[in-house]
């Protein structure tokens, strides 16, 4: 909460998702029977572009802001809705936005046919891991946010360390799915 108002903070740059999601519309190849996929996974958003890098183009030069476009139409129409701003400065923003958000450097994989990247989420655990690392040989306190939901199967677990799932349902009234959500978090 911000005042009285509620601030949504995301796993990942909102922005980004979209620049990449258009990013491979406009570079997709059509040619191909395969299509444009996006997977959600636990500790990653993956989008895979049929068609591949451009000649002269690789991840290094993309990193760098380098662009060359295969569906010069779709850029276009793109660009007049005010989807995209100008060429090349989408994967740089991406790489900066990824680290604004404390999170890791996007995965770019060429797989000669198709174009893979992956944007990999903050997960619980390695959260912990960092703020150990970070704060090892200080006196610091640092407070890690959890929800109300995140502190109820936490304290179950606090409690009874052996405790499978379906046990903190039953305590917590919850359906499985819902304490396995939180749990592989």
């Amino acid at each position: 909460m911000e005042g009285i108002y509620r601030k949504d903070i995301y796993e990942l740059p909102p922005d980004s998702i979209r620049e990449l999601i258009i990013n491979a519309v406009m570079n997709c190849s059509f040619l191909q029977s395969s299509r444009i996929q996006v997977a959600l996974y636990d500790d990653r958003l993956e989008i895979t572009s049929p068609g591949g890098l451009m000649p002269g183009v690789t991840i290094d030069k993309m990193k760098e802001g380098y662009s060359k476009i295969r569906n010069r139409a779709l850029a276009r129409a793109f660009s007049y809705m005010n989807l995209i701003e100008e060429w090349g400065s989408g994967i740089p923003k991406l790489m900066k936005a990824m680290n604004e958000y404390g999170l890791r450097e996007p995965e770019f994989i060429d797989m000669d046919t198709a174009l893979r990247i992956n944007l990999y989420r903050s997960l619980y655990n390695e959260n912990i891991k960092k703020t150990t690392q970070a704060t090892q040989g200080t006196t610091q306190a640092t407070q890690i946010r959890l929800t109300e939901e995140y502190k109820a199967v936490l304290a179950v677990i606090k409690k009874q360390p052996d405790i499978t799932q379906r046990e903190i349902a039953e305590k917590l009234c919850w359906k499985n799915d819902r304490v396995k959500y939180y749990i592989s978090r």
